[in-house]
């Protein structure tokens, strides 16, 4: 298997260059990183959706008054706000660290 992997990574470089391989990391390095991202998310929100089912049936096994359960699901709303606004600003600290300024313009380019 390591041999395998050694064996494409040669021809690889062999036919990309130096540059061509470091550009095919990089990619490489934003998908996982995105689909990382889409996977965390299908599971929150399947986390979620499992926690509403709960509630929903433990509102149906013990009566419990309608502005109890209104509560119980706008907090879980807002947990579920506070990991999206979390996710949003380490996207933008993970941006911030990629050479750029704050402006948006490179490091090299300010004068």
């Amino acid at each position: 298997m390591d041999l395998e992997i050694l064996l494409i990574l040669i021809v690889a470089f062999i036919f990309l260059g130096p540059q061509g391989m470091l550009e095919v990391a990089t990619k490489l390095g934003e998908l996982l990183r995105k689909s990382r991202e889409i996977l965390d998310q299908l599971k929150m929100e399947a986390y979620m959706q499992e926690l509403n089912k709960k509630m929903l049936e433990e509102q149906e096994k013990e009566d419990l008054p309608e502005d109890i359960s209104k509560e119980l699901q706008e907090e879980l709303e807002d947990v579920y706000e506070e990991e999206k606004e979390e996710k949003v600003k380490d996207e933008q600290r993970e941006g911030n660290t990629s050479g750029n300024a704050s402006d948006g313009t490179s490091e090299g380019a300010k004068v």
